[in-house]
């Protein structure tokens, strides 16, 4: 489980994670449930990281507002089957153990968040106030209907506010050469161009596949002589192709984009990829890299998501350098 983060860009769920994921991440959003509502669950522990324990009542809460998360990402469309295929428990034990490792890091950090902090913090929350001043009566009734005391709270929102800290130190620490920047904004946002010859069966398009890869200059004649159906696809961005009709017209898989986006010009991507009517044989016509036009580089979305993804890493360094325990029987139990 501790390559979790890792795991994130192997695939388009794995993308689709990533955001949902980063975005409770970034947050600190583990903390929010203490506001909205919280279930009464056994005070069993999850897991121990450094000897602190994270409860199984903490990842119930996690767990119960990232279900929400996706339910709303899928506008509630979501089964249990499918909701049991994500493995959100795991997910949210993984959010809550980096979570944890980070808070305990806050003494290298030189990070103390005091008293009169949390204090200021706790009075601009607008639940705690009436007529927009705080009142401390409405402070400790709120808590209360969420089985809270004020010290609880206090607790939970200094964590998080040392995990926020410790957080932007690590992005702030990150760097990427204009250069190396510009170079990966052209790759990263290039347009490809190709054509596609679809087969019947599997067999031809596998023997039109074999001679193509040969030579790939008789692609077109080629694939009109053994009566394939061939299309003509102009210049697209990834995304863009992904947004297109074309995917659901041809049955594009993501492993054909891939392909498609990872070949050279002038190539045939090596495989036979199923298609609505048939089987498909792809060659590139065209990659064209577009330029960068900007100054301010930091800002740009592509630093940011480098700088989560360096955040990552970092914070899987600081778990294998950590004891973690994980308690396999209550997550199993959880998970039923």
């Amino acid at each position: 489980m501790l390559d979790f983060f890792r795991k994130f860009y192997s695939s388009p769920l794995g993308k689709v994670i990533t955001i949902i994921v980063a975005a409770l991440f970034v947050i600190g959003f583990s903390f929010m449930p203490y506001i909205i509502g919280t279930v009464s669950v056994p005070s069993e522990d999850a897991a121990v990281v450094d000897g602190s324990k994270i409860s199984l009542g903490a990842l119930e809460r996690y767990y119960g507002r990232l279900e929400g998360e996706y339910m709303k990402l899928y506008k509630n469309k979501l089964t249990e089957r499918e909701i049991k295929a994500l493995n959100l428990p795991e997910t949210a034990l993984s959010s809550l153990i980096a979570d944890r490792v980070l808070e305990l890091k806050s003494p290298v950090f030189g990070i103390n968040v005091s008293d009169g902090f949390i204090a200021r913090r706790i009075a601009s929350y607008p639940v705690f106030q009436e007529n927009g001043s705080f009142k401390d009566s409405l402070f400790k009734s709120v808590l209360l209907q969420n089985h809270l005391t004020p010290a609880d709270f206090e607790n939970s929102l200094r964590r998080q506010i040392t995990r926020s800290y410790i957080r932007n130190i690590i992005m702030e620490s990150f760097s990427m050469p204009r250069e190396q920047f510009i170079n990966d904004f052209k790759i990263n946002n290039k347009s490809v161009s190709f054509e596609i010859a679809v087969f019947k069966s599997k067999d031809d398009a596998s023997n039109f596949l074999r001679a193509a890869l040969l030579n790939p200059g008789s692609f077109k004649s080629s694939a009109g002589k053994n009566q394939a159906a061939l299309r003509t696809v102009p210049l697209y961005s990834e995304a863009g192709l992904i947004k297109s009709s074309f995917l659901n017209d041809y049955g594009i898989s993501y492993d054909a984009v891939q392909g498609i986006f990872s070949s050279p010009p002038g190539s045939v991507v090596g495989q036979v990829f199923p298609a609505k009517e048939g089987f498909m044989v792809i060659k590139i016509q065209r990659v064209y890299f577009p330029r960068y036009v900007g100054s301010k580089i930091k800002s740009e979305p592509y630093v940011l998501k480098e700088e989560q993804k360096f955040l990552y890493g970092y914070v899987e360094y600081l778990e294998n350098k950590s004891s973690i325990k994980i308690n396999k029987k209550a997550l199993r139990s959880f998970s039923s």
